[in-house]
């Protein structure tokens, strides 16, 4: 469990930012452990060696000078190298270590530690003894001396230890003047400075690891925010920069675009709500367009029944008018049956009054339906311009409207035409009737006037035929203009049909606008703003 946390760790980007930190690091660690190390060894030697030279230097000048008083008569050879010898014997340094004195043939001259081996002949020293004598001669044949590593017995301590000597020749007494230090204590203070740059560089390491974790997690954290924004849809997060970085960059160029965002999501939200309002007015209006459409259909049903009951009476008043001629004739040629006749004629003039009376109760009920029609009509043309309305209101998505509305707004005025056309020939109608009635009771009262004055017959007679003539070419005006109306409610019929099917067609938009505003609601409600 906790790799697999250090993994996901260090797959994210602060583990990158901090691996890609540690990486000087652990370097720095890398190059104390392989090459630090050995160059502090290195310079610890170096040191100890170059102390060692020293010493041995200023023993050897020391024996040098006595060499060269000797040489020069001040003192006696024996003199001087006895001093030399005292001299030697008495140096120390570096706790305990001392300087010696071979001389030629291989012989020990001073060694203050082992005292028995000083005089001693080369066969009688031992064989590790004499190697180290033979080696130091040799190492001292330069002019400015030698080194010679080498192991040796530690007083008081089991075993060989590293040991490095200086040797340097007194070429006046063939002498060969050195000391020697162990090497092992170089080690141990390597270790010990080791572990002081090891502990300081741990702590660095640490501290470096330390900043370096919180640095990369304050830089990750607004991408995290960010993130975190992205995944729950929420439009209403910013990201707090603290830093004027990339990162900072970044964030204010989110909190940017969220803000953008914000405001697009609210206008859409906007938009779908105005949508959703617009297509419930709609559906609204096509439901009254549609009673509308009911109400032209239903009126147009009765001017079909009210235009049957004119042209019925339009053909009796036509048969009466054909009889009223006919008596007329006979009255005529039989003046000796003018009582007869005139009886028949007045009877013949009630029925006509009567048919009048038909046609003008008809014609009355034509005049309401056109009122209805024209009503109907106006309120048509009101639905349509507030259809024009709310289409322009909803901009593109309400082009098609706007057409349906066009449509609808000429079906009405066609409907208000045919209204007005009606209107006109039932008031001609009226026009004629009245005259009709008019002549009716003329000729009625000539009837009248007949059977008082039978001597006026011939008059009247004529008077009538003319009046029979007239009537029957009202008939027949009549009848043509109730033609024309039949013909006109046809048409309205006709768009009366295409009224409905466009109000199916706006119904059927209004769904579907009503379908696009709840997508969009239901896309807006997944971001919070």
């Amino acid at each position: 469990m906790a790799g697999t946390s250090m993994r996901s760790y260090f797959q994210s980007l602060a583990g990158k930012v901090f691996g890609t930190a540690m990486i000087p690091v652990a370097g720095f660690l890398v190059l104390i452990a392989a090459y630090m190390l050995p160059t502090v060894h290195s310079l610890l030697l170096g040191a100890k060696k170059e102390g060692l030279r020293n010493v041995v230097e200023s023993a050897q000048a020391q024996v040098a000078g006595l060499a060269a008083e000797a040489k020069a008569g001040r003192m006696s050879p024996e003199e001087a190298q006895k001093r030399a010898k005292e001299l030697v014997n008495a140096i120390r340094f570096a706790d305990k270590n001392y300087v010696f004195i071979h001389g030629p043939s291989h012989t020990i001259l001073v060694l203050p530690l082992a005292k028995q081996l000083e005089n001693k002949p080369s066969n009688e020293l031992p064989p590790a003894t004499l190697g180290i004598v033979k080696a130091l001669r040799e190492a001292s044949s330069v002019p400015e001396g030698g080194f010679y590593d080498y192991s040796f017995a530690k007083p008081g301590k089991e075993g060989l230890f590293p040991k490095s000597a200086f040797a340097k020749r007194v070429p006046e007494w063939d002498w060969v003047v050195g000391a020697g230090i162990y090497v092992d204590d170089v080690t141990a203070e390597m270790w010990r400075i080791s572990y002081a740059l090891l502990g300081g560089a741990l702590v660095v390491a640490l501290l470096a690891a330390y900043i370096s974790r919180n640095r990369s997690r304050a830089m990750v954290r607004p991408l995290l925010q960010l993130v975190q924004g992205l995944r729950d849809s929420d439009l209403s997060k910013r990201i707090d920069v603290a830093t004027q970085d990339e990162i900072g960059e970044a964030a204010e160029a989110f909190n940017g675009y969220n803000g953008k965002m914000r405001t697009t999501v609210r206008d859409i939200a906007s938009y779908a709500e105005r949508v959703a309002s617009g297509s419930a007015e709609l559906a609204a209006t096509s439901q009254e367009m549609a009673r509308a459409v009911h109400d032209i259909a239903r009126v147009s049903e009765e001017l079909k029944g009210a235009g049957d009951q004119v042209s019925q009476a339009m053909k009796s008043l036509s048969a009466n008018v054909g009889t009223m001629r006919d008596r007329t004739g006979q009255t005529a040629a039989q003046s000796d049956r003018a009582v007869e006749d005139t009886a028949r004629g007045a009877e013949a003039g009630q029925g006509a009054a009567h048919g009048m009376e038909e046609i003008r109760e008809a014609t009355s009920q034509v005049v309401k339906a056109v009122q209805v029609i024209q009503d109907i009509a106006r309120q048509t043309n009101l639905l349509s311009l507030n259809a024009a309305i709310e289409a322009a209101k909803a901009g593109s998505a309400g082009k098609g409207f706007a057409v349906v509305a066009e449509e609808v707004r000429k079906l009405a005025e066609r409907s208000r035409s045919a209204a007005l056309e009606i209107a006109e020939l039932n008031q001609r109608t009226q026009d004629a009737v009245a005259g009709g009635v008019e002549g009716v009771k003329v000729s009625v009262d000539n009837l009248r006037a007949i059977g008082e004055r039978i001597t006026g017959i011939a008059a009247s007679i004529q008077e009538i035929g003319v009046l029979s003539r007239a009537q029957e070419e009202t008939s027949r005006d009549v009848a043509q203009r109730m033609a024309h109306t039949a013909q006109g409610l046809a048409q309205n019929a006709s768009a009366t049909q295409e009224l409905s099917a466009t109000v199916s067609e706006i119904t059927k938009t209004s769904d579907d606008l009503a379908g696009v505003a709840e997508g969009l609601r239901h896309v807006v409600d997944g971001f919070k703003v």
